[in-house]
């Protein structure tokens, strides 16, 4: 903000409150922010530090000491982060962790809840970072979250509950009961909206002793979205199980789940119109040593209803096994390929798309797709020109994860794709659709 711009602003009453104009003033004579803050009462977002020599030794002391918007800068430490158990209640926090190049290599800021019960009780968290009610716009950056556990099994790395605009970035979390959990209060069709999770590596989470009911990432409330993120191996459950309203996968790499890769259920709000899912961009293949659910992807409903629809756009697929994937199983369920890939040499006849509990095959739609030869289309609505149906049984287009660029076909014409998210607005997306060249690659 410039001297003139700042007089003009004061002038004609675009800057009114005395506040406002002491924040502008001090864009230009920084040294008077000071003064200004005094005389107008303003607080104004701080910089707090942890770590040796710091100002504070443990992130939950900064935490209980910081005021809205304020940052929290976490150093590295001799004696660690042991036991850490952050509980915020303090909107628009940044928490970053301050990590070091060493050996040429960057390392984050360490945190192991080893031995710490996270028990979700009163004035104890559910995991390492949570996010209470009205702590909207936080943002958790910069740390590795590793073993945080209880007694029933959900002891996670990051909980988001009920939150707002929550940002959870460049983190590595594994070895958790979860990886990350969220979740809306019922009856709020706003309650956790805005969820973020981006640049992240979730791997290798989940409680042998409760398998099949903790998974990598775990998500409720209106809307989540993971971006750019490495998502694999969850030990006894799914990589990615959502309740979510809306939830969106871009440009992820989902891989080697103990069970399905990808799992869209119902909630109370999954009832409401759009309550969809989107895949864009992104990379998705099983482990062939699976011995759980072999499905890729799970869409519709366990108890409820999900009145919704599950887009994959600019998608590859790579799995090895007779299952469908994708499984419908809600009456109001359905599912579009848009500019998809899905790569199975090893089944003569392997299924796409299933059925169950009321839904529909002619429900799956979709064109401009390339599906391996065994796959039969009969029932679906999806388009059977879009598919080079003269490739043999272990035709692969040269994919291998996890290098995913497929090698020219004539007879594939891949088309921009869409989806519609949950608040019913329809959006660009996919390779053609936003100008981008290839196929999704595996986030660095």
């Amino acid at each position: 903000m410039t001297v003139m711009s700042v007089i003009v602003a004061v002038s004609n009453g675009t800057l009114p409150s005395l506040a406002a104009r002491a924040v502008a003033f001090a864009c230009i004579i920084p040294s008077m922010l000071p003064i200004l803050s005094a005389v107008c009462g303003l607080v104004l977002p701080n910089v707090l530090t942890v770590g040796d020599g710091k100002q504070f030794s443990r992130i939950e002391e900064a935490v209980g000491a910081a005021h809205a918007g304020d940052t929290i800068q976490v150093f590295s430490s001799q004696v660690g982060y042991a036991k850490t158990a952050v509980l915020v209640r303090t909107p628009g926090l940044t928490i970053i962790g301050m990590g070091i190049v060493a050996n040429g290599m960057a390392k984050k800021i360490t945190i192991d809840g080893q031995g710490y019960e996270y028990s979700g009780s009163g004035s104890v968290p559910r995991a390492i970072f949570q996010i209470d009610p009205g702590a909207d716009g936080v943002t958790i950056e910069g740390f590795e979250l590793c073993g945080a556990h209880n007694q029933s099994h959900n002891g996670a790395g990051i909980r988001v509950n009920q939150a707002k605009q929550a940002t959870v970035s460049g983190c590595d979390i594994h070895g958790n009961d979860m990886g990350i959990m969220s979740n809306g209060a019922p009856g709020d069709s706003q309650s956790a909206s805005d969820q973020l999770y981006d640049a992240c590596a979730i791997h290798e989470n989940g409680d042998t002793s409760d398998p099949g009911y903790n998974h990598n990432l775990y998500l409720g409330g209106t809307s989540a979205t993971l971006r750019d993120c490495e998502v694999w191996g969850a030990l006894t459950g799914h990589n990615v199980k959502t309740r979510a309203h809306f939830t969106l996968l871009e440009r992820c790499y989902i891989h080697d789940s103990a069970n399905r890769e990808v799992d869209c259920v119902d909630a109370w709000d999954t009832t409401l119109p759009n309550s969809n899912a989107a895949i864009v961009d992104c990379v998705i293949a099983k482990n062939p040593n699976c011995q759980g659910n072999r499905n890729v992807i799970n869409f519709g409903a366990e108890a409820g209803q999900h009145t919704g629809r599950l887009w994959l756009v600019n998608v590859t697929v790579l799995t090895p096994f007779l299952s469908p994937v994708v499984q419908l199983t809600a009456t109001s369920s359905s599912v579009v390929f848009t500019d998809t890939i899905v790569v199975n040499t090893h089944q003569a006849h392997p299924v796409l798309v299933g059925a169950s509990n009321g839904a529909l095959l002619s429900s799956a739609a979709g064109n401009a797709n390339w599906f391996s030869t065994g796959y039969d289309l009969a029932g679906t609505s999806i388009d059977s020109d879009s598919r080079y149906s003269g490739t043999g049984q272990h035709d692969d287009l040269g994919i291998r994860a996890p290098f995913f660029v497929p090698r020219t076909d004539p007879a594939w014409h891949p088309v921009a794709g869409s989806y519609v998210d949950g608040d019913g607005i329809t959006r660009l997306a996919g390779r053609l659709a936003l100008g981008s060249v290839g196929r999704p690659r595996k986030p660095e």
